[in-house]
Parts: C-alpha cells; structure tokens; sequence
C-alpha cells in the first residue's frame, strides 16, 4: 500500500475535505468574536446560528437546543451532571434521596461524572451490562424509581459498538420514572446511524465533531426543548443562553456541521454504509485468521457498523498493534480516549470477558469509505502478524 490504512475512526477521524474547506471559510469570514458588536461579529454570529441549524437538520434533531461545547466529555458532564443538579430538589423536598443511574459500559467522562455525584448526597447505581455489553430494558426496568432524577445510557459502545436500545429504554424511563431526565452519550453513533434523534426521544444528547469528520476542539450538547435546562458547568459570559459561558469556536462549529451534514448524505444514500464495511472486513478477516473471537452482539443489527472489536487468542494487543503498523496498518486497542497505561479495560471487566484474553482485544474502526482491496489488506496484514507472532 502506498498509505498507511487507517482504522482506528472510533479514536478520531480525519478531518473530511468540507470540513476543512468550512474551516478555512470561517477562518477568513467569521474570525471575529460572535458576541461582539461590529458588523465582523454580527457576521460571526450569523455562522454560529446558522451552524446550529444545520446541526439539528444533519442529525435529525428539530425538537432540541444546541448548545456548542468543546468536548464530548464536557456535554456528558452537562447532562448529567447539569441535569441531576437540576432535577435533585424533586425529591429532596420531599424528604427523599435522588438517585442516578448510569450504565456500567459507560464512556469514562460518564462513568465517573456520575460516581462523582455521590459526594453531593445522590444515590449513584450502575447498570450491568450483559456478555455483549448491552443494557437490557428489563435491567433498566427493576432500578427505576420515583426517586430516580437522571439515567444516563449511550447509544454505542466506544470499545464493543453494541448499540442499546434508547428507544425502548427511553419509554421504560417515561413510564416508571416520569420525573427523570435520559441523558445520552451519542459521540460514536452520530453520522454512523441513520436514526434521528427526535426519535430516539431522549433528554439530552452528547455529540463530538471530530468523531464523524470535524476538528478536535468543539462538539455540542443537544436539549429538547421540552427539558428543564441543567445546572451549568461554566459561569461568566452567559455564552449559549447561559448554559455554557466561553467564546463559541466559529471555526470548529463550521467544521464541524460540514462534516455532519456529509455524514447525513451519506445514510441518505446507503444507511448501512458502516455495517457494510464492518461485514466485509469481519467476512476476510474470519478467513484468514478463524481464530479470532468477536466481541459484542450476535445480531448485526445490534451492531455499530463502524466498529468491530476482536479479541486474538494469545497475543498481547499492544505488542500485535505496533506489528501491524509496521505493515501501514493502524487499529486501536480498547479506548484511546484516556492517557496512555496499561489499566485493565472496565467495559472488558463489566460484560466478564475470559480474564486471559483481556490483554488480547483490538478494536477495528471504520470512517466508511475504505475500499475492498484496501481491507483484504489489512485481513492479511492481521495473517500475517498472527503468524510471526506465533
């Protein structure tokens, strides 16, 4: 290959050509502060609103506010944090506990913005997950509680790519707990899945930019309209109506709904475009190396198409990356959204996989355009390390 093949999307993804090209139009057009009052910000502003609007018609989110962050770990905090400080009086002031609900497969920024609440008098439980790292509605269903204020569930695993199922999960809340707000972590599933948010009808959303195409540096926290505003993290400006003070970043907001609205025509035109590379790959992969173990759902439908997560029996996954990338072929292992270390995965913990092959988990993640010679490739690059490796 003349480049290397990059397949760790799930970490972050290159920015897409439109990205870049709305990027460096902003840069030109919209460099001036939106809260300023001159006719350079006036023109800033007019981005950043017009972003907003093309972030709700690109993810299918009419019915929600944007509010325009940095991270996707910054929006989790919001809605969880933000959103159980805003709902904890409902049950104090009746003499009760508030409880909080988050899954244990959870992306760390929610995983412990959640355990974190139980220094301010929350009562936090954790969700287990079953062998493929799926929250079942009936797990859901025995926690629920007039007491609970908040639960918090993603939409994709960003280590197994299971997909939860928001939607029922999200009526099991409104039927048992009315009072609770559902936040959702939706930073790999947007613009890999063709399903609006409206539908998913959830509280809140967490979405990052440079996870579907977009740069590093901005995302966005998404809050229906009919949802009480949270509690906000950051205080000054009064930036986005208040709930998140700091100069918006006109450029990354313009990259950023660039991308999205790409991804959009892209499940427009085939709404299986991820789940078709993951299915090739995986179809290679298995035969050139039939020892490989899948993690994660059975069903693909229950799959996130963008990732395909493999555990090689007997191989140290640091070690059998680093042999891959020598071959120009670059995975991950586990999540590559903490500092490096060797801490034991929790998700790996959480769905109990076999202690011995904890140490041996790739993660394959796809941006949905690599081509099939491209991927027989990287099936017998995988060969070919399994084999020097023995």
């Amino acid at each position: 290959m003349d480049a290397p093949l990059y397949l760790d999307h799930a970490a972050t993804t290159p920015p897409l050509l439109q990205a870049l090209a709305a990027f460096q139009h902003a840069v030109e057009r919209g460099y001036a502060n939106p809260s300023s009052l001159h006719q350079a910000g006036a023109a800033a502003a007019r981005m950043v609103e017009k972003a907003r609007r093309g972030l709700q018609e690109a993810l299918g989110a009419h019915q929600y506010r944007v509010i325009w962050t940095a991270t996707g770990t910054e929006g989790n905090h919001l809605g969880i944090q933000g959103l159980a400080r805003a709902k904890k009086s409902l049950v104090t002031a009746k003499g009760g506990i508030p409880r909080v609900l988050v899954g244990a497969v959870e992306h760390p920024s929610s995983l412990q913005a959640a355990l974190a609440l139980a220094e301010e008098g929350f009562q936090v439980e954790v969700l287990p997950a079953d062998q493929h790292g799926m929250i079942l509605p009936a797990t859901l269903q025995a926690a629920l509680s007039p007491e609970v204020v908040l639960v918090s569930l993603q939409w994709a695993n960003n280590e197994l790519g299971t997909l939860q199922p928001i939607r029922s999960l999200v009526s099991l809340c409104r039927r048992l707990a009315p009072q609770a707000a559902f936040h959702c972590d939706a930073v790999q599933a947007v613009g890999k899945c063709a399903d609006a948010l409206d539908a998913l009808g959830a509280d809140s959303y967490s979405v990052a930019a440079h996870k579907l195409g977009g740069v590093r540096g901005c995302a966005a926290f998404l809050l229906h309209e009919d949802c009480v505003a949270p509690k906000p993290l950051f205080v000054g400006g009064g930036h986005e109506r208040g709930l998140r003070s700091g100069t918006e970043n006109t450029m990354g907001i313009a990259a950023f709904v660039a991308a999205a609205k790409v991804r959009h025509q892209w499940l427009l035109q085939n709404p299986h475009y991820m789940r078709d590379r993951r299915r090739f790959f995986l179809q290679e992969l298995q035969q050139a190396l039939p020892s490989i173990q899948v993690l994660g759902p059975d069903k693909e439908e229950d799959c996130l198409g963008a990732i395909l997560a493999i555990a090689i029996p007997h191989i140290r996954a640091e070690t059998f990356l680093h042999m891959l990338e020598s071959k120009g072929v670059f995975v991950g292992s586990g999540s590559a959204c903490h500092t490096h270390g060797h801490k034991e995965s929790a998700v790996l913990q959480a769905i109990q996989l076999n202690p011995d092959l904890r140490n041996c988990v790739l993660r394959i993640s796809f941006g949905g355009t690599e081509t099939d010679d491209c991927l027989r490739y990287a099936a017998t690059a995988f060969s070919e390390v399994a084999t020097n490796f023995r």
